[in-house]
Formats: structure tokens, sequence, C-alpha cells
């Protein structure tokens, strides 16, 4: 309900049609981490944007000689300390794990813009590799909503040295096409500005633009077919436009971003075992229900 009261504010008030573009981010600065179940074990880091601010992340170091390194982009509300239960299970797997606050995030400096979360995601990229206890050819770039459509269009628009998997939860395909779906939630109103929404929000540095050249780094994509903020029909675009080769898991009676939360039981040995194939380069590392899906031509 929040993404439609600014949607109309914006739209009602002459002169701030732009500003719709600044309703993907919801950041606090919360520490959210007392009210964790369980302590997560972390290192906290800093790393520099080329625009000269400063990033706050935490590294989650894995159990034993590490399979890989996990670059986590989180969704857009409230900061890491919300968003690291997600994904603290992955060191007792075996995986490092970068998570980074985007600018204006938690203790991260700046203010959330499109372009400037998509050039953090890519500071979080380069920062992890640099480290000594990273192998850097042996990476995995990880997104949940508005971070999965950023690991998306970070992965498609360079080629990002050392990455061997992308997965993207509950990510929507196109700025503009997930603003109009918001715009027509409106009540008489949204039929009305429907026609207007490119001019409220654009649609530029989308996933769908660029997805298909992430190949041919294998993807994921996960959604739920319950998802009512970001409708199965977006991953279902980007999992048409991509190349191969790409996987597309849609879980039923998931809402969003509810694969590694509700349904982790389930998802959890599926998505390692999706990484040890993107790591060998072997199908047969996949969950048996996953290797006669996995599309190898696209």
């Amino acid at each position: 309900m929040r993404i439609l009261f600014w949607l109309m504010l914006c739209v009602l008030l002459p002169g701030l049609g732009g500003c719709a573009n600044s309703l993907f981010y919801y950041p606090d600065r919360v520490d959210y981490e007392p009210r964790l179940l369980e302590p997560i074990p972390h290192e906290e880091v800093w790393m520099d944007t080329a625009d000269g601010l400063r990033l706050n992340g935490w590294f989650l170091k894995a159990h034993g000689d590490a399979l890989a390194t996990i670059v986590y982009l989180h969704g857009n509300a409230q900061n890491l300390t919300s968003h690291a239960a997600y994904v603290n299970w992955l060191p007792a797997a075996g995986y490092n794990v970068l998570i980074v606050d985007y600018r204006g995030y938690g203790l991260s400096s700046g203010t959330p813009t499109r372009r400037g979360v998509l050039d953090d995601a890519r500071t979080a990229w380069f920062y992890a590799r640099q480290r000594p206890d990273v192998n850097p050819e042996k990476m995995i770039l990880f997104g949940q909503s508005l971070g999965g459509a950023n690991a998306i269009a970070l992965a498609g628009r360079e080629k990002l040295p050392g990455l061997k998997a992308v997965i993207a939860d509950s990510a929507f395909s196109n700025y503009g096409r997930i603003a109009r779906e918001k715009i027509l939630q409106i009540p008489v109103l949204g039929y009305v500005l429907w026609p207007f929404s490119p001019l409220i929000v654009s649609g530029g540095l989308s996933p769908d633009a660029v997805v298909k050249k992430i190949a041919p780094v294998p993807l994921l994509l996960i959604d739920g077919d319950r998802d009512e903020v970001v409708p199965p029909t977006h991953s279902e675009r980007l999992y048409a436009k991509a190349g191969a080769p790409v996987l597309l898991w849609t879980l039923h009676g998931a809402g969003h971003t509810e694969a590694l939360g509700r349904f982790r039981a389930g998802s959890a040995p599926r998505l390692l075992k999706f990484m040890e194939y993107a790591l060998s380069g072997d199908p047969a590392k996949l969950d048996p229900d996953d290797q006669g899906k996995l599309a190898v031509t696209h």
C-alpha cells in the first residue's frame, strides 16, 4: 500500500512525476541485529565507491575451505541487518557471503538512486574479489527483489570476472512495468494515469534489456505463484528473454522472497545443488527435478 500512496502523491502533484523513480527504495538505519533469533557471526567491512561514498557490509566466512563466495544484494527496504537471516545458513554449507548495504541504507553514506545502487553492487563485487580469503575465480551473484533486478542488470551490462552463476529471487523485469502494475491498482485514477505511466517511472537500467547477455553464465530465476508484490509474470518474462543455460523455479504457495524464508527447507538443498552445478559445469549435480528443466538452448 505504501508504494500506491506515493505513486498517487507523485502523479497528483504537478512537477513531481520524476519522484516516482525513488519509490523503489525504503532504506532505514535501524539496527535489527538484536532482534535476530540467533546472532550471525560476521566481520563488519567497509568499501569505497567510485563517487566517493562509504558502503557498509557484513562478510560471513565459510566454515572450512570456501567452495565459492556469494555477493548478496538485498531487497528495497530496511537494511542488511534485517536481510542477513536469508543467507545466514550458507557459511555452514561452505560459502563465503558478502552482504552490502546500498548507499543510504544502514550505515552506508549517500542517498539511493537507480544508477547509484547498481554501482554499489559493482563496488561490492570488486571488493570481494580483492580479499585475500576469497578465490576471485569462484564467485556467485545472488539478489532478492530489488537486489535480484540489480544482480541481473549488473551481470548483463558487464562481464564480471570470476562470475559462475547469477541467482535472482522475486526480481521484477522492468522498472516501468512494475510501476504501471502498481498504478493500475489505484482505484479509478489508475486507469486514467496508466497511458502516462512511462512519464511517471522510466524503464532505464532494467534487467529485461540485458538479461540475455548473462549467458553463458548459468542463471536461476525464482518466484512464488502467490507473490502479490512482484507477480511471477516478471520472472517468466525474464526467463523468456534470457540466454541459456537458465532455470526457472515457481514455488507453489509462496509469496514474495519466501524461497529462503518460509520455504527454506525445500529450497536450500535445491539451491546448493544449483550452485554445485554452476561451479562444476556438470548438470548431473542439479536436483533431479531440475535436470529436466534446465534450458540449455534458448
